[in-house]
């Protein structure tokens, strides 16, 4: 098992399980809106955000530094179509169940995705019991100092492969005729949207058995999502691309929101 960062991408790859075995994840640039669920308008953006390698508190792989007035969404790709067990939790608590993140999929509550079924996440559960249920991911907020808003919002990543025996059954099939395969039917189908699946409601329910997953193989990964105020006070520099702006919001039929706003008193170090 090895994790990878570049510029654009966090890899995981399981070459004990062969070449097949390896799962890319970026993050798109997105526009924030006030209901992602169900809009018909467009969520996707300029492509992959930028990773810088670790994190202020070296406590993950990769930072992503993001101005207000932009989110993002998380896209996983399997060049060879090789499915994974992906679960993601955002500070602490499983973005799809609102519970804590154990890194260890419940099969009976479904809080993980199957990947590339599911080929992509644009929202997140709040902790359980907030009322709170469809959030974007964004960066903390510059305008009020919250808790944890100078360190950055922690994505943790889990990754389980399908085991090798289930993925040599399963790859004779690929390409495969209509109805041969159903997660591969399933996945082409997902591939070809453009827009990133959200987590409520479920689009995809699981199509896998418990005993289709790795028993004892998995990677585990982090990313820091940070703020104009905390990349500027580690960097020294501006997020590097420029903010998306009114107008941008406007060609898109999205509404400006006074939060999105980039100042110069927070863009200063402190």
């Amino acid at each position: 098992m090895a994790i990878t960062t570049d510029r654009g991408a966090l890899t995981f790859t399981f070459p004990e399980l062969g070449r097949d075995a390896r799962l890319h994840v970026t993050f798109q640039r997105a526009l924030r809106t006030p209901g992602p669920v169900g809009r018909s308008g467009p969520v996707g953006g300029d492509a992959a955000l930028r990773l810088a390698q670790g994190s202020p508190d070296g406590d993950a792989h990769a930072t992503i530094p993001m101005w207000q007035s932009e989110a993002t969404w998380l896209d996983f790709s399997s060049p060879h179509l090789h499915p994974f067990l992906v679960m993601v939790g955002v500070d602490g608590v499983n973005a799809i169940s609102g519970r804590a993140f154990t890194g260890t999929p419940d099969f009976g509550a479904d809080d993980y995705l199957e990947v590339p079924t599911q080929p992509s996440l644009a929202s997140y559960r709040g902790a359980a019991g907030d009322g709170r249920d469809d959030r974007q991911f964004v960066a903390p907020s510059t305008h009020a100092v919250e808790h944890g808003g100078l360190t950055g919002t922690l994505l943790q990543l889990t990754v389980i492969p399908m085991r090798a025996d289930a993925w040599a059954r399963r790859r004779r099939h690929l390409p495969s005729e209509p109805g041969t395969c159903v997660l591969c039917d399933f996945s082409r189908a997902e591939q070809s949207r453009a827009r990133p699946r959200l987590t409520a409601p479920r689009v995809t329910g699981p199509l896998e058995s418990a005993d289709t997953w790795h028993p004892t193989t998995s990677a585990a990964a982090a990313v820091r999502i940070v703020n104009s105020i905390t990349w500027k006070s580690l960097t020294g520099e501006p997020v590097p691309r420029a903010a998306l702006t009114s107008v941008d919001y406007a060609d898109h039929g999205l509404p400006w929101a006074p939060v999105y706003e980039e100042t110069v008193e927070h863009s200063t170090p402190r």
